[in-house]
């Protein structure tokens, strides 16, 4: 903030070495300007202050809230920052293509990863419930199934 106090001094310095008539039109209007300049750069440093105060202050309650948290919930049951965005990762990761197929015998919906579809393997996915295969990833082993 002093930067803008030294710059509003450098224009009032500037202003005064013109040597304009302050009873002049133009003089008593440059003294205004000036005069309203250097009351903006006050209203600034002093809403600066504050502002620094206030931000001290939310963090000292930041601080105090998080010691609270800690005390009420214990340690365990409150993650830092770090394990917060690890478990967002880790949610971010699940929501990947799936497929949802409906089991045919007990009707529960089987949800599994779509890559298997472009797997050279045969691969079987059967259902977690009754363990009927819901569905297989290769048509000839499906065809030899059904026979």
């Amino acid at each position: 903030m002093s930067d803008l106090r030294e710059k509003a001094a450098y224009l009032q310095g500037l202003a005064e070495g013109l040597d304009i008539d302050k009873e002049s039109k133009e003089g008593k209007m440059l003294a205004a300007i000036m005069e309203f300049l250097n009351e903006v750069v006050e209203e600034i440093e002093e809403v600066s202050e504050q502002q620094d105060e206030l931000s001290d202050y939310l963090e000292a309650i930041d601080e105090d809230l998080g010691e609270l948290e800690r005390e009420i919930y214990g340690e365990d049951e409150y993650p830092d920052e770090d394990e917060e965005n690890e478990d967002e990762d880790e949610n971010e990761e699940d929501e990947g293509d799936y497929i949802e197929v409906e089991c045919p015998k007990c009707h529960d919906v089987v949800r599994f990863d779509a890559g298997i579809l472009a797997d050279e393997d045969v691969i079987e996915v059967t259902c977690p419930n009754c363990d009927e295969v819901v569905y297989v990833n290769d048509e000839q082993a499906l065809m030899k199934e059904d026979e």
